[in-house]
């Protein structure tokens, strides 16, 4: 198709051969027609419009640099001339003209060819056109701005926005050779994008060369890898400290400039922890002088705290504004929350909805800080000062260390001295251990509340965890044979509520959706093959016939039955509840029960469930606060869809983490699922990040074996066909 590359001037026509026409020679004619004299012909083969955006842009280059390639008309008459190709730019010819820019009879330079040829060359037209590449793009942009033209000019003259040609320019932050590989399709766009985190070409190329042989180049594994020694702005650390104070004291930032939010890391991380710290101890100082100790800590693990007893304020009666504002909120988050799921909440109820929470926990904080502690607590406790995972000052106070607990008073010890005047009081310290109760009505109710996760979803919870514990117990005779004669001992040796010898009560435990949190489960799945081979023809006979049939089993027979009948009466618990029983816990850790191999959360049994706070926090923990922030811009919906791929056992395929990450995600588990001292690598795992340890098995491998012919996580009898 012949082109023209000026705006032609009205001049005779010229008879020439058209270059790339589909015309047949000595047919096509160039010349320059009136526009009035031009009209859309039927014969287009394009029906359906362009974009909005696209004609806008179209005709913001037409205005500035004129037509640039011609139209291609057959004649209709003397007079008038169908457009066969080149619709679009007739339209905005009009428009031009309609707006008063050029003359109704401005002279529009068009290739003219027979009629026949028209469906041919509009076809032509429409299919054999590529849209320019970004870097070239690119290319094209800095070059005009290297002959001082400005980027609103650069976007008048190609009709895109300025937003646009601004992007296109911060490409050149990205080093050539990584160019390079985004032409010859090696790297998509927002890999490319991401590499604007810094300017440093070496480092890009460093961290290019070590991702270039990976199965899938991700942009978070990118930004990672850049940022491997930054904090994010957004992570604990950084929202603790703050980015005004950070750059006041001379910290360098890296900004992604293709986010919105217009993320940052802190490169200074020396700097960054030592104005956390500085930070920590200004706020320690209100507590100096009125406990036994007092520690600074940038952060501590969950389980840190375990090895101390407690002592605690003491009780009062709690503000009664405080309580009423409390118990309205409360009413109010049900009243949202019925809502459909939030389908049907307006944008400022969704707002009211998500500031609940934080409120409540706020009320729940003035309260517990209107209660005073006794003299002789602080004289043996201290106070810790951490940061939260939500960048906001953590302190706990009423900590004993294990050496300032005071011994258990002897039984001969009075509460008066020689002198007859009373003992001064001892302190009452909680011990360091997890079955003790503590001094509120459920604790872990509270602390699950903060997340979002309700007393249904934790009862789900537990009826999971139980099946899991079911199935390996009716597994293993040995735990339990013990566990139930455990329980005979109880009740034959007057230790248990009721004192009836021998009088064993199984009650099988049925949780409410067992159909919807059972399903085709690994547990499930083990219940389902051992059940089917228990010995049970002799219950088929007439007493006492049945109990002579069944005492003639052989020894294995008589064991599988006792093992079943035995898992049948664990009670369902989570290890966080306030009172769990140490026994339970006792018999999965003996188990070695590999709860993260049975059950992942998903979006219906977990994500979809809880707080979209708590949901973006345990992102940002395990994953990291790129990951989190994406998803703290999703709807709930779309937010537990992603945790569900990124906890699943195909992370490392589906969502393109790095090992470690995937060791961390595959292996998470809700507070309370893991069954306490089953392993040290999953003791980590309780509501953490866990370390990936060297030769760990990942938890689709861990599925993967319980699904072959001889699992090692089943028990050595148990058919292939429990799988």
């Amino acid at each position: 198709m012949a082109k023209t590359t000026t705006r032609p001037k009205p001049s005779t026509s010229k008879k020439t051969e058209a270059t790339g026409s589909a015309a047949p020679e000595g047919a096509a004619e160039i010349r320059l027609i009136p526009l009035e004299q031009l009209e859309q012909s039927p014969l287009n083969v394009r029906k359906v419009a362009a974009s909005a955006s696209d004609d806008a842009e179209l005709l913001a280059s037409i205005r500035e640099t004129g037509i640039k390639q011609n139209l291609v008309v057959h004649a209709l008459s003397e007079t008038r001339f169908a457009v066969d190709a080149g619709g679009r730019r007739l339209k905005a010819l009009k428009q031009l003209a309609e707006d008063g820019i050029i003359p109704a009879d401005h002279p529009v330079p068009c290739l003219v060819e027979d009629e026949s040829n028209a469906i041919l060359t509009s076809a032509t037209e429409n299919l054999q056109r590529a849209a320019m590449h970004p870097a070239d793009q690119f290319e094209a942009f800095d070059k005009m701005i290297a002959e001082r033209r400005s980027e609103d000019e650069i976007a008048l003259k190609f009709g895109v926005s300025v937003d646009l040609v601004r992007r296109r320019l911060k490409l050149a932050r990205v080093a050539p050779e990584i160019i390079e590989q985004f032409r010859a399709g090696d790297l998509t766009l927002e890999c490319v994008m991401a590499f604007t985190l810094t300017d440093d070409h070496d480092r890009q190329l460093a961290v290019w060369n070590a991702v270039k042989s990976g199965y899938h180049i991700h942009p978070q594994s990118i930004k990672r890898q850049l940022t491997e020694t930054a904090h994010s702005a957004n992570s604990s650390l950084g929202r603790f400290v703050g980015i005004e104070a950070y750059e006041a004291a001379g910290g360098v930032l890296l900004r992604d400039l293709f986010d919105d939010r217009d993320s940052a890391h802190m490169e200074n991380p020396e700097l960054l922890e030592r104005l956390a710290i500085e930070k920590l101890q200004a706020a320690a100082k209100t507590f100096e002088g009125t406990w036994k100790w007092l520690e600074v800590h940038l952060s501590v693990d969950y389980g840190a705290f375990r090895s101390c007893g407690r002592v605690y304020p003491q009780d009062i009666e709690p503000d009664p504004d405080l309580l009423a504002e409390e118990e309205r909120l409360i009413a109010r988050e049900e009243d949202l929350a019925a809502q459909n799921d939030g389908e049907d909440r307006s944008e400022a109820e969704t707002e009211e909805y998500y500031a609940i929470e934080p409120r409540l926990r706020e009320i729940e904080a003035l309260q517990r800080e209107r209660q005073p502690y006794a003299d002789e607590d602080r004289a043996i406790a201290g106070v810790v000062l951490t940061i939260g995972h939500d960048g906001v000052l953590r302190v706990e106070k009423g900590l004993v260390r294990p050496e300032d607990i005071p011994a258990a008073p002897e039984p001969e010890e009075t509460t008066a001295d020689a002198n007859g005047a009373p003992s001064p009081a001892r302190p009452q310290v909680t011990p360091p251990t997890s079955s003790t109760p503590m001094p509120t009505s459920d604790p872990a109710a509270t602390l699950r509340k903060a997340d979002g996760i309700s007393a249904s979803l934790a009862d789900d919870l537990r009826a999971t965890r139980q099946h899991i514990l079911r199935a390996h117990l009716a597994a293993d005779f040995e735990v339990a044979f013990d566990a139930m004669l455990y329980a005979l001992c109880e009740q034959a040796l007057g230790r248990s509520y009721n004192n009836e010898a021998l009088d064993i009560s199984i009650r099988p435990f049925q949780a409410q959706n067992r159909e919807v949190l059972h399903g085709e489960t690994v547990a499930q799945k083990m219940l389902e093959a051992l059940e089917q081979d228990l010995a049970t023809d002799w219950m088929k006979l007439e007493k006492p016939g049945d109990f002579r049939a069944m005492s003639a089993l052989p020894l294995a027979d008589k064991q599988a039955l006792f093992a079943w009948a035995t898992c049948l009466a664990v009670k369902p618990q989570l290890s966080s509840d306030n009172r769990p029983s140490p026994i339970i816990e006792e018999i999965g850790a003996r188990l070695d029960v590999d709860v993260a191999a049975c059950w992942r959360p998903t979006a219906q049994n977990y994500w979809g469930r809880v707080n979209k706070g708590h949901a973006v926090a345990t992102a940002r923990k395990l994953i990291g606060d790129d990951y989190a922030e994406e998803r703290n811009r999703e709807r709930k919906g779309d937010i537990a869809a992603a945790m569900e791929r990124g906890f699943a056992e195909t992370a490392d395929e589906t969502e393109g983490f790095d090992a470690a990450t995937v060791a961390r995600t595959t292996r998470w588990l809700p507070e309370g699922m893991v069954f306490a001292g089953v392993t040290e690598a999953d003791a980590k795992m309780i509501g953490d990040t866990p370390e990936a340890e060297e030769g760990a098995v990942p938890a689709a491998d861990a599925l993967a074996e319980a699904e072959s012919d001889e699992p090692s996580s089943l028990p050595a009898f148990l058919s292939g066909e429990a799988a």
